[in-house]
Parts: structure tokens; C-alpha cells; sequence
């Protein structure tokens, strides 16, 4: 295949699999993408700055942290968020999400389909795809596991070309979009300067001045593109604060370490991915070993980390996987038509019908959509949306501070009543985030009840099950409870 075949090859690979896997998503039981409470406050938000014209510098959305600084660091995906709301309602945002998700699986699968064989490839995204699951949620994070591809993809192929130029245009773009998209775009400039620092000393050990002060200058600039934003450097600073949060990120689950007793399959998935790699001899070298090394670390560390280990691991591998042997590498060669078909007649087929199969794909995309239309406007589900709660609340005039859940804090803000707590980081403090759940898993029933009057708390909405304070406020003489279904219970104070 020549290569502008073998171009138009992965072309239509990549928005065959993207047509696919949307229509995958979009066919999901339930509301599957809408199953976090931050999504709430997320399309709020750009809801928002789109009317206000401006971007959010100090919280507006609790009671408790009111007027202190908050920025909005993932504004133009809210804003995103937002527009797909205002224009197709919940079935905007699932429709949004669901492409963003298949693009990140379509790309990662076009990148292996240039380095590895056809089988392999088209295996290794569905794992990845698979790995990736209990992530694909109606949040921000999505548009940047996108750059994060795009962005490693870019600096792999500089790298390999044994003489390491960092595009910078290209790079200085991304990261413009990836620091106004995510405040994961911290990684993207670790990235950068773990390729930067190990091809400046190859050039410094090569004596090759003019090589490093080029590397050094494109670092330089793009690092300094991550200030193009409403806040300038405080999103890179934002970081090291939430990091010092310690007690924060010891409760909230994404940011815990994986538990693999309840996650099996990611368990299995890391021991089948080490034992190929000692199997096999993967052997790697350079800045693939560092970022490596650097997201299982964040793998191990952080559940979140987990995700991003296995979405990079992938584009990490693929050329040192190829150089096993002929067998591994990738069947789009400049072999002609007939000899790739007899080595894989899949790929031969896919080959002849470039066209054919993103259109089938396309088609399919479009009938899944159809299919689901009904099913996909029905929002998220009460576990984190308490409507029938929230609409009792306001029929009946409950008014004043409230004491929610930490899950049902999106949508009350989305509903406009100020929260106690939820799921952002500042505006809230570890001693705080402390005393919410000493409260609300009844540490010290004493203390819990003080906290209620401290903050002139005059009514709770709490589930009914799990968190213990609940049963606590049914048994004491000064609260009322005045609503409760298998969701959501309230609990009003006595006059």
C-alpha cells in the first residue's frame, strides 16, 4: 500500500471505530453517562459565564465557602457542556460525551493501527476501550483525555525521528486548549519536559549547543502558552493546592488508590499487561521508561491515575511492541493489496471499502441515536438527582441553610439552593471536609448535632440507607422528618 493509501487507510479506520463506539455508548442501559452529580454543577457553570460574560473568581454556589476564591479552570468544557444542555437538553450532553469518549478510543486506535498489526490493534484499543469504562461520565475530564493523546502522539513521533524538535506551533495550540479544557494540562508540561530534559543532555553528551538552546526555547514557549487563560498561572498553582488537601483526597473515591477487591478486571488487566511485558522482553528505553514509570505510579496512587495509565500505556508501547518482530508490526505496509489479503483478509477487505464502512458506521451511529432518542433525555438518575425530594422542598416552602449529601450537591446547586458541601476543591478545607463527614457518618452524634446548629442548619437531605446521621435525625425530638423515598430523605428543624 503506498502511502497515501495507507494515510487514507487509517483516515477511515479512525472514523469507523469513532462511528462504532459511539453508537455503543449511546445504546448503554440507563443514563450511564450521567451518572455523576458533577455534571451539574459543570453545565451550571458555563451556563454561567455565557450569561454573565465573564469567568467565576470567588464560590456563589455553597452557603458555607460563599465569596471565597474559586476559579473555573475547565471553563470552555463547561461551556461546551452548556451549549450541548441549552440546545438538546440531556440528550445533548449524552451525545456530546459519547464522542468525546469515541474519539479518544477512535484515535488511540488509528495510532495503533500505524505501528502494530491489524488483530493486535484493534484488540488492544477494546481492552483499553473496556479499562476506560467506569470513566466515561459526563465531565470535563473527557476533552482531555484527547489531548493527552494527541499531545504524547505528538511527542513521541518528534522524539523518534532521532533528532528531537518539538513542534511548537503545534504543541503551543494544544496546550492553549488543554489548560482552558482541564487542569490535567500540568501533566502535559511534565510530559514535555521529560522529553525536553533527556533530549537536552543527548545534545549536551552530542555537543550540539544550537540543538539544546532550540529544545530549550520550544519548552519555554510552550510552557508559557499554559498562561493563556482567564487566570494566567494560578491554574498550574491550583494543582499544588489541591495536592496539600490531604484528608480530601483521602475521601474522595477518584483520587483514592484502586481497589482492586471491587475492581477486578483492572487488577487482572495491570498482572496480564506486566506478564506480557516480561514475556515477551518489551523492552523500553528513554522518555517511554519515565512516563511509564510516572503514570503507574499515578496508576497505583490514584483511581483516576488508573484510567490515564491504561489509556497512555498503549501509545507508550506500540513501536517497541512492533520491533519484536515482523509478525507484531503493522500489516499496512507498502505491500500491495493482495499480499496484505493473504496475510489478513479482514484487513484486505477493509482496505478495498475505505469508503463503504465509515458510511455503514456513520449509518449505524445515526439508527443508535434514533433508537435511544427517548431513552437518553431522561437525565440523570435520582441516586444523585433527588427531584421528587427537591420538588417537595419547594411546594412546600422549606427554606433556609441545608445539610445534603455529598452525592446530591450537583443538583442542588443545579436546582439554585446553596449547598453545605460538594464535590469542588477549594473552596473547601481539609478541617472542614473533616467535620462534614464526622457529621454525616455520625463519628461523634454530639458533635454532628452542634455542627447542624453551628451553621443554623434548617433542613437535611440526606440518604435514607446509607449514611448514618440520617437515623440519628429521625430519633431526635428536634427535627421532623418530613419527606423520605428509597432515594432521599428530608428532615426539617422544629420551630
Amino acid at each position: 500500500m503506498t502511502g497515501t493509501l495507507r494515510c487514507k487507510f487509517s483516515i477511515s479506520a479512525a472514523i469507523s471505530v469513532l462511528f462504532f463506539f459511539y453508537s455503543l455508548l449511546i445504546l448503554l442501559p440507563g443514563s450511564s453517562l450521567l451518572m455523576d452529580g458533577d455534571t451539574f454543577w459543570h453545565i451550571l457553570t458555563g451556563q454561567w459565564i455565557l450569561d454573565h460574560g465573564q469567568f467565576p473568581t470567588v464560590d456563589f454556589y455553597s452557603y458555607t465557602a460563599v465569596g471565597r476564591r474559586w476559579i473555573s479552570g475547565e471553563w470552555l468544557s463547561e461551556i461546551f457542556l452548556a451549549l450541548a444542555f441549552k440546545f438538546g437538553g440531556w440528550r445533548g450532553v449524552v451525545i456530546l460525551s459519547a464522542i468525546a469518549c469515541a474519539t479518544v478510543v477512535s484515535i488511540l486506535c488509528s495510532y495503533l493501527l500505524q505501528n502494530v498489526r491489524f488483530s493486535l490493534a484493534v484488540g488492544w484499543a477494546a481492552i483499553t476501550a473496556f479499562a476506560m469504562g467506569p470513566h466515561y461520565l459526563a465531565r470535563p475530564h473527557l476533552f482531555s483525555y484527547i489531548l493527552m493523546l494527541l499531545w504524547l502522539i505528538v511527542l513521541l513521533n518528534a522524539y523518534d525521528r532521532k533528532d528531537f524538535r518539538p513542534p511548537i506551533i503545534t504543541l503551543a495550540i494544544l496546550m492553549i486548549l488543554w489548560c482552558n479544557l482541564h487542569g490535567s494540562f500540568t501533566l502535559g508540561l511534565i510530559m514535555l519536559y521529560v522529553f525536553g530534559g533527556i533530549a537536552c543532555y543527548e545534545k549536551i553528551v552530542q555537543q550540539n549547543y544550537i540543538g539544546f538552546r532550540q529544545i530549550l526555547i520550544a519548552m519555554l514557549v510552550v510552557s508559557a502558552s499554559a498562561l493563556i487563560n482567564p487566570y494566567g498561572i494560578y491554574p498550574a498553582l491550583l494543582t499544588l493546592e489541591v495536592a496539600k488537601l490531604n484528608y480530601i483526597m483521602q475521601h474522595i473515591p477518584e483520587w483514592q488508590s484502586p481497589n482492586f477487591q471491587i475492581y477486578k478486571l483492572h487488577l487482572y488487566l495491570l498482572v496480564g499487561l506486566f506478564a506480557t511485558m516480561i514475556g515477551f522482553g518489551i523492552r523500553l528505553r528513554g522518555p517511554r521508561l519515565v512516563l511509564f514509570c510516572m503514570f503507574m505510579f499515578l496508576g497505583l496512587s490514584h483511581a483516576r491515575g488508573l484510567v490515564m495509565f491504561f489509556l497512555i500505556t498503549p501509545i507508550i508501547l506500540a513501536q517497541p511492541v512492533a520491533k519484536l518482530s515482523e509478525f507484531w508490526g503493522t500489516a499496512i505496509t507498502d505491500r500491495s493489496s493482495n499480499a496484505a489479503g493473504l496475510a489478513d483478509p479482514i484487513l484486505s477487505y477493509l482496505q478495498k471499502h475505505l469508503v463503504l464502512i465509515p458510511a455503514m458506521c456513520l449509518a449505524g451511529a445515526a439508527f443508535a441515536t434514533t433508537l435511544s432518542w427517548a431513552r437518553i433525555d431522561v437525565g440523570p438518575p435520582e441516586e444523585i438527582a433527588p427531584k421528587s425530594a427537591v420538588d417537595f422542598v419547594k411546594q412546600n416552602g422549606i427554606t433556609g441553610n441545608v445539610f445534603n449529601s455529598f452525592s446530591f450537591a450537583g443538583y442542588l446547586m443545579f436546582r439554585g439552593i446553596p449547598t453545605f458541601i460538594d464535590s469542588r476543591s477549594p473552596p473547601y478545607s481539609d478541617n472542614f471536609m473533616q467535620n462534614y463527614n464526622g457529621a454525616v457518618n455520625l463519628v461523634d452524634i454530639n458533635k454532628a448535632f452542634q455542627l447542624l446548629d453551628e451553621y443554623k442548619v434548617n433542613w437535611v437531605i440526606l440518604h435514607p440507607t446509607i449514611e448514618p446521621l440520617a437515623v440519628a435525625l429521625a430519633r431526635n425530638k428536634f427535627w421532623d422528618e418530613v419527606y423520605s423515598d428509597k432515594y432521599s430523605v428530608v428532615f426539617v428543624r422544629r420551630p
